[in-house]
C-alpha cells in the first residue's frame, strides 16, 4: 500500500506539471495578444517573451498550482465525514436498522454477517434506490467510519450468494486499507478536473453574443469567450491524466478485491454469477449519476464507458475465478432475467441455531498457530457462524441498533465490569460524565448483557457502531472521553470486559480520526510496549506463573532474537495495556504482521487457546487495525467462555 501512494504521488506531481504547462500556453498566450502594440501584428509568445516577462510566467504557475491545491484540499476535506459523505452525494438512501423490506433486510443481514465473521465494524448501508444496473462502492477512511452503497439493481437482479460476493468484494477493499487510498485518490482527481470545470464555467456565462458583437464590446467577449473554450479544451488534459492515474491505481486492486472476495465466501458461484449478470442485464453496471467520473476508481464494475479502464474486463474477471466461463452463458442468463423474480433469504433454518447451541455448549481447543494467517481473511464457516450468532442476538439487542440512545447504554452496558462494587462505581462516572438518563439505560440493559455469551458480546457491539455514527461529533467526543476514563479507572478489570471497553473506544475513535497517519515506528522503538503486551498475554493465559515466564521468553525470543525486558506482570495492566496499544499501532504493516505472529506463538505456548486469550488477541488485533476473524477450533469448535 505504501509502495502504492508513492507510486500515486508521483503519477499526480507528473500530471499536475502537464496541466501546468498546458494551462500556462493558454493564460500566456492571452496575456500577450491582449498586451500587445497598437498596430502591431500580434503574435504568440515565444522564448524571448517568457524570458522578458517573468512576473507574469509566475502568477499564471501560482495561479494553476494554487487553483489545483486548494480544490484537493477542499474535495479531501470535504469526504472527512466518513463514506456516509461519497455515499450521499452520490445519490444514496440511508437504510434504516429497523426495515421491514425483504430485500433491505436481506441487504443489511448480508453486510452483518460479513463484519461479524471478520471482527470489523458493520458499515452504513446505502442503496441508489433509482439505479438499475448491477454495482456497489465502498467508502471512507477507515473501517470505522466506511459506507457500502449498492445499487437497486444488485438487490432486484442478484440472488443472495452474488450479493454476499459483492459485498464480500467491498469488505475486502475496507479490509486491506483501498478505502483510504480512495479517498485521497478522489481528492487529487478533483485537482486536476477543476480546471476544465472553470473552463465550462466561464463558457456559460461568457456573453453569448461575443463573436458577432465584437464592435459593441470591444473584443472582451471574444477574449473571454475564446480563453474559456481555451481552458475547457485544456481541462481535458487533466481529465486524461486523471483518467490514466485512476486506471493504474484501480485496476490491480480490482483483481485482488475479487481474489479476496472469491477467499472471503469460499464460494467462487456468488462473485462469478454476480459478474455474468452484469454482463447480461441490459443496464449492465450502468451507473449514470453526477459523480460517477469521481467514483469510477470505486466502484464494483465499470459504471460509464471510457477511455482508460478502471477495471479488468469483465470476461477476464470471471475467468479468473472459473477459466471454463464460455461467453455464450450471457444470452442464457440474459433470456432468465426477463423472467426471473428478486428472491429474498428466508429465516435461519433450526439447524443452524442447533448448530449455534452446540458450539456454545462445549469450549474445544484449537491450533492457535493458525490464527495469525486468518486476520482479515474469513472463510465460509467464519461467516455461518457469523449468521448463526447474528440471529441468536436477543432481540432487544437487534432492536437497539435503530436508537443512537440504546446503542449508547448498550455499548457502555457491555463494557461494564462483573463486579458489583466497581460496576456501581462505573455507573456512578457515566452519570457524571453523559448524564443520569445515559446512565440508566445502560444499567437497565446490564440484565440482557450478563446472559451473553463470549462468541456473542464482541459481535453485539460492533453491531452497534452505524447508529453511533448518527451522533454529533460533540456527543462522540463526550462518549471517547468517558470510555478513556473507564479505561484508565480499569486496573481490577477482567480481560474479557477489557477488550470490549478497549474496542469500544478504538472503533469510536476511529469514526472522526481521517488525520494523516503519525510518524511509523519500527519493533526495536517499541520493544518496551512489546514486553507489556506480551505480558498481559502470558499472564492471562495460565495460572502457573513458571510457564507464563517461559511464553513470554518465547515471543521475545522470537521477535527480538533475544531477552532484553525481563518478565514482569504489570500491577495496573489496563492502564499500561491501553497506553502500548495507542504505540503499537503506530508500527509499520509488515512490523505488526511479526508482531501478531509473536502474538499466536506466546498464546499457543501450551498448544490451546482459551477465552480470555482469544478476546485479548481479538482487541489487540482490532487495535491495530488487523481484523481477526472469530476462532474457529478443530472439529467445528470454538473458543467460549
Amino acid at each position: 500500500m505504501r509502495t502504492l501512494s508513492r507510486r500515486l504521488v508521483v503519477m499526480f506531481l507528473l500530471a499536475v506539471v502537464a496541466v501546468v504547462v498546458v494551462v500556462d500556453t493558454v493564460l500566456l498566450t492571452v496575456i500577450a495578444l491582449m498586451n500587445h502594440p497598437k498596430g502591431a501584428m500580434p503574435s504568440l509568445p515565444d522564448h524571448t517573451w517568457l524570458i522578458t516577462h517573468p512576473g507574469s510566467v509566475m502568477l499564471c504557475t501560482l495561479l494553476v498550482l494554487g487553483v489545483i491545491a486548494i480544490s484537493s484540499m477542499y474535495k479531501i476535506e470535504s469526504l472527512r465525514g466518513g463514506g456516509a459523505v461519497v455515499a450521499r452525494a452520490a445519490g444514496g438512501e440511508r437504510v434504516a436498522n429497523a426495515t421491514s423490506d425483504p430485500q433491505l433486510r436481506q441487504l443489511l443481514n448480508v453486510v452483518e454477517e460479513i463484519a461479524i465473521a471478520s471482527s470489523m465494524p458493520v458499515p452504513a448501508v446505502y442503496v441508489l434506490s433509482h439505479e438499475a444496473g448491477i454495482n456497489a462502492f465502498a467508502a471512507g477512511y477507515n473501517a470505522s467510519n466506511a459506507a457500502i452503497t449498492v445499487t437497486q439493481g444488485c438487490m432486484d437482479l442478484l440472488t443472495r450468494t452474488e450479493l454476499q460476493g459483492v459485498i464480500a468484494h467491498e469488505f475486502s477493499h475496507i479490509v486491506n486499507g483501498d478505502i483510504r487510498l480512495n479517498a485521497r485518490l478522489t481528492g487529487l482527481l478533483f485537482g486536476l478536473i477543476v480546471i476544465g470545470v472553470i473552463g465550462r464555467t466561464i463558457l456559460q456565462f461568457a456573453p453569448n453574443n461575443g463573436i458577432n458583437d465584437r464592435k459593441n464590446s470591444g473584443g472582451l467577449a471574444v477574449v473571454i469567450f475564446i480563453t474559456g473554450a481555451a481552458i475547457f479544451v485544456a481541462g481535458y488534459v487533466g481529465l486524461f491524466f486523471a483518467r490514466i492515474i485512476q486506471a493504474a491505481v484501480a485496476r490491480k486492486r480490482e483483481s485482488l478485491a475479487d481474489a479476496a472476495a472469491v477467499q472471503f465466501t469460499r464460494d467462487p458461484t456468488g462473485l462469478r454469477n454476480a459478474l455474468v449478470k452484469i454482463g447480461a442485464a441490459p443496464n449492465g453496471s450502468q451507473l449514470p449519476v453526477s459523480d460517477a467520473d469521481e467514483l469510477a476508481h470505486m466502484l464494483f464494475a465499470p459504471g460509464m464507458e471510457q477511455m482508460f479502464a478502471t477495471h479488468p474486463s469483465l470476461i477476464e474477471r470471471i475467468k479468473a475465478i472459473d477459466p471454463r466461463f464460455d461467453e455464450s452463458e450471457f444470452a442464457t442468463v440474459r433470456s432468465e432475467l426477463l423472467t426471473a423474480k428478486p428472491r429474498v433469504e428466508s429465516k435461519v433454518e433450526t439447524s443452524d441455531a442447533q448448530r449455534l447451541q452446540q458450539m456454545l455448549a462445549t469450549a474445544v481447543g484449537i491450533n492457535a498457530m493458525q490464527v495469525a494467517q486468518s486476520v482479515g481473511q474469513p472463510t465460509t464457516d467464519h461467516i455461518a457462524l457469523a449468521q448463526a450468532i447474528r440471529y441468536s442476538l436477543p432481540q432487544n439487542i437487534l432492536d437497539a441498533t435503530g436508537s443512537p440512545r440504546d446503542a449508547l447504554g448498550l455499548m457502555l452496558a457491555l463494557a461494564m465490569d462483573n463486579d458489583a462494587p466497581l460496576r456501581e462505581q462505573e455507573i456512578n462516572f457515566i452519570a457524571h460524565q453523559l448524564g443520569t438518563d445515559t446512565a440508566q439505560n445502560c444499567r437497565e440493559w446490564l440484565v440482557t448483557v450478563d446472559q451473553l455469551n463470549a462468541l456473542q458480546r464482541q459481535p453485539a457491539l460492533l453491531r452497534l457502531l452505524p447508529s453511533l455514527r448518527q451522533l454529533s461529533t460533540e456527543q462522540r467526543a463526550a462518549i471517547l472521553l468517558c470510555l478513556n476514563g473507564l479505561l484508565q479507572r480499569g486496573g481490577n478489570i477482567s480481560p474479557t470486559k477489557y477488550a470490549l471497553r478497549k474496542l469500544a473506544q478504538v472503533q469510536l475513535r476511529d469514526v472522526a480520526i481521517n488525520s494523516p497517519l503519525p510518524q511509523r515506528l519500527s519493533l526495536p522503538a517499541v520493544v518496551n510496549e512489546v514486553a507489556i503486551l506480551m505480558s498481559v498475554l502470558a499472564h492471562n493465559g495460565t495460572d502457573d506463573p513458571q510457564q507464563a515466564q517461559r511464553a513470554y521468553q518465547a515471543g521475545m525470543q522470537f521477535l527480538y532474537g533475544r531477552i532484553t525486558v525481563p518478565y514482569q506482570p504489570p500491577a495496573n495492566w489496563a492502564m499500561q495495556l491501553d497506553v502500548a496499544l495507542n504505540k503499537l499501532d503506530r508500527l509499520l504493516s509488515i512490523e505488526k504482521e511479526k508482531l501478531i505472529e509473536t502474538m499466536v506463538r506466546v498464546v499457543a505456548y501450551d498448544n490451546k487457546l482459551i477465552a480470555t486469550e482469544a478476546e485479548l488477541l481479538r482487541v489487540t488485533c482490532a487495535t491495530l487495525h488487523c481484523p481477526l476473524p472469530l476462532m474457529l477450533g478443530e472439529n467445528d469448535g470454538v473458543v467460549t467462555s
